[in-house]
């Protein structure tokens, strides 16, 4: 389920496209997303085109954490482990 090519169109795309197209490639809702960007912001991703790359890479490394779940075609996080894991996600690229 990996990202076969990102081209810069899709981090073009309008906020709510970007995150639509997120919600089908990676079965997360508005609230995780919004979650994530906020949570990425506030770790330094202050531009938006940065922000939108890590939080791909940020998915694509939750899907290697094996939190996705093939019977709900969603990644799921569980109970407050978002943050920690894009801390976690965060702190390994400094």
């Amino acid at each position: 389920m990996g990202i076969p090519i990102l081209n810069k169109e899709i981090f073009s795309l309008p906020d709510l496209q970007f995150y639509r197209w997120c919600g089908l490639k990676y079965g997360i809702n508005r609230g995780i997303y919004n979650t994530i960007e906020a949570l990425l912001f506030e770790k330094g991703y202050i531009d938006v085109y940065e922000r939108r790359f890590a939080l791909i890479k940020f998915l694509e490394y939750s899907l290697k954490e094996d939190l996705y779940d093939e019977k709900a075609k969603a990644i799921k996080f569980g109970r407050g482990n978002l943050t920690l894991l894009v801390n976690e996600f965060v702190d390994e690229r400094a």
